[in-house]
Parts: C-alpha cells; sequence; structure tokens
C-alpha cells in the first residue's frame, strides 16, 4: 500500500459530546488535529495554563519513577524490554483515574524524600570540604580568631614552605632587629605548607607582622570562632545525622517499591491528558457547538467516519487536503518493507511529490547488510533471537519494526554466509581439521553426499578471502543495480508529475552511458567478451552524446546548451564513479567480519596438546566472536545506511515530509484498548 492518501475531516458536534467525541478520537489514533482560525461566534480554546500544570504532574511522576528506579530497583533483564505493554480497557483506565491525585501525593512523597538525599549529600559535601580545612589546625587550642592578649599579638596564619618551630623562629630572627621578643609554633606541615601560631609582645608587633608578610604570610580564609577542634566535632556530628537522613530517606522511598505500577499508571495518564489537552488547542467553540479538523488516512476515514456517525450527533464533511497545505505523510508497507521505515525517517520521512523508498529499499538493505556482515552463524544467531522476540514476546510498536529489521537482516546474512561458507569464520572446518584430521572438510562432505554441492571448502559458492576479486566485481555489480533502480524511481517520479520530458532525457541518455563504461571497465578486472567490450564502447558514445545534447536544454543559445551539456557529462561520469566505488566497502566489510573471525578460531587452537585445545577453544570462541560479531554488527549498519542514504535516495528522494502524529494514548507504561 505504502504511501496512503490523505483526507481531510471537519467535524461539527454538540458541546456536550465533545469530551466523549476526544475520548475516542484519542482512542482510535486515526486523525490529526488541525488549528483552525477563530471566526465569528467560534473561538480558539486556550489550554496553555493547563498544559502547563499537567507537565509539572507528569514531571514529578517521572522523577518519582527515577527514584524508585535509584533506590529500589526493579529486576529486569534484555529480555523483558521485548515483552508487550500490559493491557488496560479504557473504562478500567477511567476508573483507574479517580486515584491519580492520590498517586500524584505519593509521587510528592518519593520526590521530597529524594530532595532530601539531594540536599544532605550537598550539604555532606560542604561539611567534608570545610572539614578538610580546619583538620591541619586540630592541635591548635585556641580559636583560629584569637588576636592576643593586653600586652601581646597573635598571629595565625599559614606559610608557603615546610617550616618547624626552630627553623621558623630563626627565618623570623633574621629579619628582626630585636631577638626574643616572639614565640613560634608551627602547629602542622602538609603539601609544602606551614600552618603557625606566632605570639609576640605589641611593641614589635608590626615588625614581627611585616617579617611575616614578606615570608608569604597569609590568614586562614575561614577562621573559627572557638579551638579547631570544636568546629570539627560539630561538622563530624552534622554530617552523621546528614547520612543518617539520607538512609531514613533511601528507605521510605524503598517502601513505595509496590506503588511503582500505580506511578507508572500516573505518569501515562498524564502524559495522555497533556497530548489531549494540547490537541485542545486546535479546535474552535462556541456556545454550543465545537469544531474539530485534521487528517485522516483515506484507508481509515470510512470506519472513522461511520463510528463518529453512529456514536454522536455530529455534522461531518470529509474532503481532499487543500493542495497548498503541508499535509502529513502516513505509509503502510508489508512488514518486510515497514521494519526500514524508521530507516527511512532518521533520514526524512517523504516529501509531497516523493514515492514510498521502503518498498524497493528493504530488498537492497537486507541483500546489503547481509553481504556486509557474510557470516553464516552470526545471522542465524540474529535470526533466532529476534524470531523469538516477534513470536514469544509478541514486541509492539517501533520496537517490532526493529525486532523485524534485525530478523530479515538475519536471515539475508544467513544466506550469504552460507554461499560464502564462512560460519563462525572457518570453525567447522578447523575442528574438522585439528580434531578429526579431515583436511579438506568440503571435499569430505561430497564424498558423503555422493554429489559435489560444496565448491571452495564449504562455501555453496566461493570464499571471499580466497577470491577477493570477484567479490569486488559483483559488489560493483549490485551497486550499479541498485544506482539503477533508484534511477528508474527518478523516471516514475518526475513522469508522475508531468515532467515526461525530464524523465526521458535526464534517465535514459545516463542509462545508457554507465552500461557502456561500466562494460569497458569491467575489462579491467575481468575477461570480456570482445563483443560486449565492442558494443559497450559504442554505448558509452551514445550515452555521451545524448547527455552532451539534453543536459542544457533549458539554456536559450547554443554556446549556453553546449557548455551545460558538457559539464552534465562531467558531473554524470565523476558522479557514477564516485558512487559506484563506493560499493567496494561491500567487499571491505565482508572480508573484514570473515578474516577477523578465522583469527580468533586460530588464536583458540594454538596450543598443541588436543585437551588443552579444547578446553582454550571454548572461552576464546565465545569472547572473541561476541565481540567480532557486536562490533561488525555497528559497521555493517552504518554502512548500510550510508548506501541508502548518499547513493541511493540522492537519485530520487527528496524527503522532507511531515510524518502523520494522530491524536492518540501515546502510553510508555500502559497499553490501553477499547471496551468490547
Amino acid at each position: 500500500m505504502a504511501k496512503i492518501k490523505m483526507k481531510y475531516l471537519e467535524i461539527a458536534a454538540p458541546v456536550e459530546e465533545s469530551k466523549d467525541i476526544f475520548d475516542y478520537l484519542q482512542l482510535s489514533n486515526s486523525m490529526e488535529l488541525e488549528k483552525l482560525e477563530e471566526t465569528e461566534g467560534l473561538q480558539i480554546i486556550s489550554t496553555e495554563k493547563t498544559v502547563s500544570s499537567i507537565e509539572k504532574y507528569s514531571e514529578v511522576a517521572g522523577k518519582a519513577l527515577q527514584a524508585l528506579d535509584r533506590y529500589a530497583p526493579e529486576k529486569s533483564s534484555l529480555i523483558s524490554a521485548l515483552k508487550p505493554l500490559p493491557e488496560m480497557t479504557f473504562s478500567e483506565f477511567v476508573k483507574k483515574s479517580d486515584s491519580a491525585d492520590e498517586i500524584l501525593g505519593v509521587c510528592y512523597d518519593i520526590c521530597e524524600c529524594e530532595r532530601n538525599i539531594t540536599d544532605s549529600k550537598a550539604a555532606i559535601a560542604r561539611n567534608e570540604a570545610a572539614i578538610d580545612a580546619v583538620k591541619p589546625w586540630l592541635p591548635l587550642d585556641v580559636p583560629m580568631k584569637f588576636k592576643g592578649t593586653e600586652t601581646t599579638d597573635a598571629y595565625i596564619g599559614t606559610l608557603p614552605d615546610l617550616y618547624s618551630a626552630e627553623s621558623l623562629t630563626q627565618a623570623l630572627s633574621e629579619k628582626l632587629a630585636d631577638e626574643g621578643r616572639f614565640e613560634c609554633e608551627v602547629v602542622s606541615q602538609a603539601e609544602n605548607r606551614s600552618c603557625i601560631f606566632v605570639l609576640c609582645s605589641k611593641e614589635c608587633s608590626e615588625e614581627v607582622l611585616a617579617a611575616l608578610r614578606s615570608m608569604g604570610f597569609s590568614y586562614p580564609s575561614d577562621p573559627t570562632k572557638h579551638p579547631p577542634r570544636v568546629r570539627y566535632e560539630r561538622l563530624a556530628a552534622e554530617n552523621k545525622k546528614l547520612k543518617e537522613t539520607i538512609e531514613e530517606s533511601k528507605k521510605e522511598i524503598a517502601a513505595h517499591a509496590s506503588d511503582r505500577e500505580d506511578i507508572q499508571f500516573v505518569s501515562d495518564y498524564f502524559s495522555i491528558r497533556r497530548e489531549r489537552y494540547k490537541a485542545l488547542n486546535n479546535v474552535s467553540a462556541g456556545d454550543r457547538i465545537v469544531i474539530i479538523s485534521g487528517y485522516v488516512p483515506e484507508n481509515k476515514a470510512e470506519k472513522l467516519t461511520g463510528e463518529l456517525d453512529s456514536r454522536f450527533s455530529v455534522a461531518m464533511t470529509l474532503t481532499e487536503p487543500d493542495e497548498s497545505k503541508d499535509a502529513p505523510v502516513y505509509l503502510k508497507n508489508p512488514s518486510v518493507a515497514a521494519a526500514v521505515e524508521p530507516i527511512t525517517e532518521m533520514y526524512s520521512a517523504p516529501g509531497k511529490d516523493d514515492l514510498d523508498p521502503n518498498p524497493i529499499m528493504a530488498a537492497f538493505y537486507y541483500i546489503f547488510f547481509g553481504l556486509m556482515l557474510s557470516d553464516a552463524g552470526y545471522g542465524l544467531l540474529m535470526a533466532m533471537g529476534c524470531g523469538i522476540a516477534k513470536f514469544k514476546f509478541k514486541v509492539q510498536g517501533k520496537m517490532k519494526k526493529t525486532v523485524d529489521m534485525y530478523f530479515w537482516c538475519g536471515l539475508a546474512t544467513l544466506f550469504w554466509g552460507t554461499l560464502f561458507g564462512s560460519w563462525f569464520g572457518d570453525i567447522f572446518e578447523l575442528v574438522a581439521n585439528q580434531f578429526f584430521g579431515i583436511p579438506d572438510l568440503g571435499a569430505h562432505l561430497n564424498s558423503l553426499l555422493g554429489f559435489n554441492l560444496f565448491k571452495d571448502g564449504i562455501a555453496l559458492w566461493f570464499q571471499p578471502v580466497n577470491d577477493p576479486m570477484k567479490l569486488m566485481i559483483y559488489s560493483f555489480l549490485f551497486g550499479i543495480i541498485h544506482l539503477f533502480v533508484g534511477l528508474g524511481a527518478c523516471f516514475v517520479k518526475m513522469w508522475k508529475q508531468g515532467n515526461k520530458t525530464g524523465a526521458v532525457f535526464d534517465v535514459i541518455p545516463v542509462y545508457i552511458f554507465v552500461l557502456g563504461i561500466a562494460s569497458i571497465g569491467a575489462g579491467v578486472l575481468m575477461e570480456v567478451p570482445p563483443a560486449i567490450k565492442e558494443a559497450g564502447k559504442w554505448c558509452a558514445i551514445a550515452g555521451a552524446v545524448l547527455i552532451i545534447l539534453t543536459a542544457g536544454r533549458d539554456s536559450k543559445n547554443i554556446v549556453g546548451k553546449l557548455g551545460l551539456g558538457l559539464y552534465g557529462l562531467y558531473n554524470t561520469a565523476s558522479g557514477w564513479l564516485s558512487d559506484i566505488l563506493s560499493y567496494s566497502r561491500l567487499l571491505a566489510l565482508g572480508l573484514c567480519t570473515g578474516v577477523i573471525a578465522s583469527v580468533v578460531n586460530t588464536l583458540g587452537t594454538m596450543p598443541q596438546n588436543l585437551a588443552l585445545k579444547a578446553i582454550m577453544l571454548v572461552p576464546v570462541f565465545i569472547f572473541g566472536h561476541t565481540v567480532n560479531m557486536a562490533i561488525n554488527l555497528i559497521g555493517t549498519y552504518v554502512h548500510t545506511n550510508r548506501l541508502q542514504y548518499v547513493e541511493f535516495f540522492s537519485k530520487f528522494y527528496e524527503g522532507g515530509g511531515r510524518t502523520f502524529t494522530p491524536l492518540g494514548n501515546n502510553t510508555k507504561y500502559i497499553h490501553i484498548k477499547e471496551d468490547k
């Protein structure tokens, strides 16, 4: 079905039925509301304040769940993420909504505990900093703010060097004219810093201070009013209480673990309300009626209007969307093609004039993915894992599309790996040779079967490691086919838009030119019959002439036409050469996976002793192939996407469309279904 045509639906309904209508629209997930303009007697409903309040409540519920996950984590696994959401009928949802305020109160309690923990941790950090600052002064038995007595002045501070009492006394004596009128004490030493206490008579106070300052003396930044130990003990006691507060708050949060499902419900509840009140901003209302309008996919329009007509007192009009408006894009594909829709959406949704690229992209996506990963063992694991997720856990939504995509990619990898004879690298051949003394497993299996099934080792076709040039040729061939299909899509698109001249002149000459050049270029890599070379030469010449004659057809003078034609030929030649060479990554990544897998197997069978070899092979095999599969899965995914985005889409796809986003119950923890 691909790209579904949109219809524009306008609904007029009594105000008293508006809530029930919105309930149904949100449950049906079939209509994207469009903002209306104010008209006489009708006003746009403003819900910004309500939405702001709901978002605040939703944020509180979200923070409460985060706190529960932090201090009372729920036991879960990767498999649990694949399980479908628990279901709840709409009537059950409405009934439970009555307890939303009570559950929100629990969320506030949890958030308050979380705030206590955060504030206590911040206070502990401040106290620890103060404790670190006061520790060097603990031996001091007078306050750090002590200034002296009636006849003496005291100086308490630090010097940027290590001193003992004797060396400090000597250093000061050298700077003072009159010795013996001061006493020094070094309280502590650490990190090239000395904490000192100097007591001197008031008569020489200024002279002593000047001497100290010349040595780099500085006062403490936060001197104590009491002896330093008093502050130290007070801060330590505060930290003890704060830690007790943290533990109590953690226990209180953990005690609400049984409320997790209720909090998840209220999180979804506020999410649904937020979506509804945002949608209300698009509605016009008067004293007696409301006007709702928006887009509905053509395949859902009949059911939606029929249900609205049978359930409510409404007046409706269903029309074609205004061409000047930005209608959303809704895609409907079989599961094989739908699985790659998220890949296209990451690039951009189809524009108004675009074809849906997913049906034609899907086959190439799976082929290229399998060709780059190219290990049957890895493909089998992928297909089995995704198959279990599909049929046992019944995954839904975007997760289902992702699982479907990797399922088909796994099957494609299994196919190519079987053709190339790569099963976890060369593990079968290695084990047969080193443990069972079979030098050529493929020949041995052929003799058992009675016919030659395996051509190169256990490969059904050939092993890329033994013949990389062959794989390179086929990589370029697949690339040309891929690009030609994209160019064909461009032809169809332009033809449908009415630009038949452009479709013919911008596509057909390129086909002829590239086919000719490809025939000539193939001769560099392989033996090509002379007749094909000769035909290729004339195709290339004919294609080049056609491009020169047609590429500049929009120019008004001969010189301009010729110049643009030559420029078009240059762009075609250089662009297509670059694009085709990009498909060499099919060879590079395919070889990379197989070579690394074989290296892992070789490392596992290095010991000479068979028993030790078998013992070592198991952990090396598991660890090495896990890492190899993970790394190459990432590389394969990235480069397969790149071939679609850069090479394929550039031939016909513009994007820039807006994805259909209907009013719906976009929940995270529960699935709301219609009552039977």
